[in-house]
């Protein structure tokens, strides 16, 4: 996969870079704040759908660009954290406007919703980090 005669994955790996953090923190904001759920709940949901959708394009185009690789090994342990990271990243962009929509509706539902958002936006939080890291020490080196 490329574009430009680029390879996708390192182009696209910077939005998932950015946009799973943004999500995740604008997820737990939603969660602990009634100020922040009622102002910026629905843009924590785009940034969480935009986040999952870039944290599966990175996924795909690192597989196809690892199928490239002369020294695969040297990327093993970024292809490992790299694997899990769309997982948490689309749990959240589910359970955020679920929490947002069973507030009003079904207070059990709110708690349970909220719970994933935890949850979830810690994993993609910790995820992407460790992923980043392992990959910038495949590239760059330790």
């Amino acid at each position: 996969m490329s574009v430009f005669g680029l390879p996708l994955h390192p182009l696209v790996v910077h939005a998932a870079v950015v946009l799973v953090p943004l999500a995740a923190l604008g997820g737990l904001a939603v969660v602990a704040s009634g100020r922040a759920r009622e102002r910026y709940g629905w843009l924590a949901v785009a940034f969480a759908v935009a986040a999952a959708g870039s944290a599966i394009v990175a996924k795909l185009s690192g597989e196809a660009l690892a199928a490239t690789l002369v020294a695969p090994s040297l990327v093993d342990v970024h292809r490992t954290w790299g694997e899990v990271v769309p997982y948490p990243a689309v749990a959240l962009a589910v359970a955020l406007p679920a929490a947002l929509v069973l507030r009003a509706r079904w207070r059990p539902g709110w708690w349970a919703a909220a719970v994933v958002v935890v949850l979830s936006a810690v994993a993609a939080l910790v995820l992407v980090v460790l992923t980043g890291h392992s990959g910038a020490v495949a590239v760059w080196g330790g």
